[in-house]
């Protein structure tokens, strides 16, 4: 047997090769077009889905601004609906919910606050979830919800937010009259914080009332 093929007996081989395989070649060739075009819709699928939520985010702000209320809410609620997991919903979320402590529905504004923070994954989201609503239990009068939400938390759990919890939890003190332990979280909210003239203001009127009070008879 010759050790090379005549130039007829290859291209013969090469006829049978691409007679058996040619079924599986096209379809690799079909399935690699597919994954690649498919990776292309998908892309800029993606971008045009960016640019629109994007565009209805900066919407939503531009009502804000505008003191717009209605379609303001009605822009979060869209982006909501439609850009689920993306940041632009759930800072709409926390729009949203900031949109319906205004509008003076604490009731709605405690819902979406409550499932943001039991479903967030973004540490500094669920912060910011907890403390507004931290804020609107205390506008609902739930003053001892309040303390329950925030009380557990160590300093390790708050993070970057310590002096906003402890002025927070200050605040959850004060309206429950434990007048010592507010002063105590006002204290340490200075001291892990920048002052505020408003923090000031409560710590002074804590003071005020602290030596206001009538010492009991005995």
């Amino acid at each position: 047997m010759d050790d090379y093929l005549s130039d007829e007996e290859r291209v013969e081989a090469l006829k049978k090769w691409w007679k058996a395989n040619a079924s599986s070649i096209t379809w690799g060739l079909v399935l690699g077009f597919a994954v690649l075009t498919g990776w292309n819709i998908w892309q800029s699928t993606q971008q045009r889905k960016a640019e629109e939520a994007s565009g209805l985010y900066q919407q939503m702000l531009l009502a804000v601004d505008g003191k717009q209320a209605e379609p303001a809410l009605k822009l979060s609620e869209r982006i909501i609906e439609n850009f689920q997991g993306s940041a632009y919903a759930t800072y709409a979320t926390l729009f949203s919910a900031k949109l319906k402590a205004d509008a003076g529905d604490l009731a709605g504004a405690k819902k979406i606050l409550s499932d943001l923070v039991a479903s967030s994954k973004d540490q500094d989201i669920k912060h910011l979830a907890r403390l507004r609503l931290g804020e609107v239990l205390l506008a609902l009068g739930e003053n001892d919800a309040a303390l329950k939400l925030l009380e557990p938390l160590k300093p390790r759990d708050m993070g970057s937010y310590q002096s906003l919890y402890e002025e927070l939890k200050g605040d959850a003190y004060a309206a429950l009259d434990r007048t010592s332990e507010a002063q105590v979280a006002y204290e340490l909210a200075k001291e892990k914080g920048q002052p505020t003239p408003l923090l000031d203001l409560k710590i002074n009127n804590l003071a005020v009332d602290t030596a206001s009070t009538p010492e009991p008879v005995k």
